[in-house]
């Protein structure tokens, strides 16, 4: 499984930022399990998406790195966080 890296700790146990639901990618190859950390997520807050399998947690990985970097090399700090908009 892969999920909550994208999230930085602050934000984590609310899923959200001001009035903002927070995206939670999960990533993972067991249904169960996958099934298991979206409902978690979506009780916390969130806004769960299935992100595939976990091969798919190569793409989360760039998607960490950037917002690390958002946060602290171009001093937006750590409250912002990721939402994916589907129309």
């Amino acid at each position: 499984m892969k999920a909550f890296n994208t999230v930085f700790a602050a934000n984590q146990s609310t899923g959200q930022i001001g009035k903002e639901q927070l995206t939670l990618f999960v990533a993972g190859d067991q249904a169960k399990a996958k099934k298991t950390v979206m409902r978690l997520g979506r009780d916390i807050g969130f806004e769960p998406i299935d992100a595939g399998p976990l091969k798919n947690a190569r793409y989360l990985e760039p998607m960490a790195m950037l917002i690390i970097d958002l946060a602290y090399e171009l001093d937006m700090g750590t409250n912002i966080g990721y939402k994916l908009v589907k129309g």
